[in-house]
């Protein structure tokens, strides 16, 4: 797995694999794209750092400081 995040644009890229892309599929500000048996490739995440905030806001406490720790 790869995970990439792209300032400029604001979006986080999680690759799951090198398989080409057959399709994709856009659920609200993400982009899930699969190979040909429907197994995911990629997961791109639009607005990446206002998603985040929100989503570590439901963390549990001990998860935040493992990888959130500043």
């Amino acid at each position: 797995m790869k995970i990439k995040y792209y300032k400029e644009d604001d979006i986080l890229v999680v690759k799951f694999s090198n398989k080409p892309v057959d399709d994709s599929f856009e659920v609200e500000n993400a982009i899930l794209e699969v190979d040909k048996n429907k197994a995911p490739v990629a997961l791109e995440i639009i607005h990446a750092s206002k998603f985040l905030d929100q989503t570590s806001k439901n963390l549990p406490k001990d998860v935040k400081q493992k990888f959130f720790a500043v």
